[in-house]
């Protein structure tokens, strides 16, 4: 008696599987500046944007004390 196996699910889930994580790679590579497919090479963007956007973000750093005037 031979037992029969429906392997077009079993592939279709194995291949969902496998592109998923395939998927998951390459955006988690993206995310953290690197290139999936040329290990070692970290994706560079130019100078001027990245300073534009740091400095966009962050806001003016003023101090709370107040000033010191010479009283004598």
């Amino acid at each position: 008696m031979r037992i029969l196996i429906p392997w077009k699910p079993i592939v279709l889930v194995w291949g969902l599987l496998s592109a998923m994580i395939f998927f998951g790679f390459v955006a988690s590579s993206v995310l953290q500046g690197k290139d999936p497919f040329a290990p070692g090479v970290t994706i560079t963007q130019p100078a001027a944007a990245k300073t534009g956007v740091a400095k966009s973000g962050q806001q003016p750093k003023h101090s709370h004390k107040p000033a010191s005037t010479p009283s004598q």
